[in-house]
């Protein structure tokens, strides 16, 4: 594989797809290589799923939309071992007169910081027969945003998460990669549930400037409460059952070689207790070598 597919691949695996739910790699940069991106994420819905059942939202479909700046990076410490992190701000909005006051109808915070270290068991470039296969461990340290409200940033749980990724060159144009993992978040004041998460990854590779993706995002929850069934109350939006199918497309340019930008679109086209969002993301994304 030769250095503008290497670049190409970390790309694809780093930035594709709207980045509301964060996914690891089995493609590692190179030592004391890696990137940092930058990424504009907005998300809207004025449809959700109380259960299983998409309805409008409260108030007869008011729109709840979520803005978010996301700061990324990775750096390979070894042929073997890289490190990432995630963080960003984000700002939240929901109609006034429904439900809120208007004092926290729109809310800005900070996010949770997702911080992981990537070990690399199989590489593909020396095992052509194999895919490249990797495991992540990571933690999660809740950011300081309000929980309890319809337009909350996030759950308010710290803790932690791993993942086994692998991932494949099909042909010199053509990747695949999956990723499984398992999500577990303490609060003390939410019974936040435990959550498996699933990526899923098809890149084409259109030349050495242009590649195409599709991505599919699965959350499902392993517990929780259920939208309009009791003991659930609106203060008890972290404790849901909260399960999210996301699909959608992403396109990346490469502007040089340190320098790339991808436009992502994304869709929860299933779901339960949850938004049925429609996601829009800009990343611009520098890579070092």
């Amino acid at each position: 594989m030769n250095n503008s597919s290497r670049i190409l691949v970390f790309v694809f695996s780093a930035i594709c797809g709207a980045q509301v739910l964060a996914a690891g790699s089995p493609w590692l940069p190179a030592p004391q290589g890696g990137n940092v991106s930058v990424s504009y994420v907005n998300q809207e819905a004025t449809e959700f799923f109380r259960q299983t059942s998409k309805v409008p939202t409260p108030g007869g479909g008011h729109e709840l939309s979520q803005s978010t700046i996301w700061v990324t990076g990775t750096y390979g410490i070894s042929d073997a071992v890289a490190f990432d992190f995630q963080l960003g701000r984000a700002e939240s909005s929901y109609a006034t007169g429904v439900g809120l006051p208007p004092s926290r109808a729109n809310i800005s915070d900070l996010t949770d910081i997702n911080l992981g270290i990537t070990w690399r068991v199989v590489d593909e470039v020396v095992n052509p027969d194999l895919p490249s296969i990797a495991l992540r461990a990571g933690l999660i340290r809740a950011g300081n945003y309000e929980t309890g409200l319809i337009n909350s940033i996030g759950d308010g749980g710290d803790g932690f998460e791993f993942s086994a990724m692998a991932g494949k060159f099909v042909s010199d144009r053509f990747a695949l990669s999956a990723e499984i993992g398992y999500r577990d978040r303490n609060s003390d004041t939410h019974d936040i549930p435990a959550n498996w998460f699933y990526r899923f990854r098809a890149g084409y590779f259109v030349s050495n400037q242009v590649s195409l993706s599709l991505n599919y995002d699965i959350e499902d929850a392993t517990s929780g409460l259920n939208i309009g069934v009791p003991p659930f109350s609106p203060a008890r939006f972290p404790d849901l059952e909260e399960d999210i199918h996301l699909f959608g497309p992403a396109v990346n340019l490469v502007v040089s070689d340190q320098v790339n930008v991808s436009a992502s679109y994304a869709r929860v086209i299933d779901g339960r207790n949850t938004a049925a969002s429609d996601v829009f993301g800009i990343s611009v994304n520098y890579s070092f070598f």
